[in-house]
């Protein structure tokens, strides 16, 4: 992964940095972690479902606002796989010109 480059800060005071840090920390801190999404299928609609604590999933169908909770138990959901690390491959895939480069070209 490449960093964007970003001018350091700079700061008046040591008490101005500390502050700045102390912010910084307690937003993550208190920033609660993103749920887990998968694509997935539920009765041959396709769409993302999103993990809840105890209670199973949530289905978004794709282009709809509606959302169905789904228990972790039914079998007409089929998780496909975890939406940030496809999006990340796909990404990665794109760059490297392709999925015809990726397969056509030599190694």
């Amino acid at each position: 992964m490449q960093s964007i480059a970003q001018p350091f800060p700079t700061y008046e005071t040591l008490a101005e940095a500390q502050a700045s840090a102390d912010f910084a920390a307690d937003r993550q801190r208190h920033t609660p972690p993103t749920p887990v999404q998968h694509y997935a299928v539920y009765h041959d609609v396709e769409g993302v479902a999103t993990l809840r604590c105890g209670s199973g999933y949530t289905f978004q169908a794709d282009g709809s606002t509606e959302s169905w909770l789904v228990s972790y138990k039914d079998s007409d959901l089929v998780l496909l796989g975890r939406k940030d690390m496809v999006d990340a491959q796909r990404a990665a895939d794109k760059c490297a010109g392709g999925f015809a480069a990726i397969v056509c070209g030599r190694r």
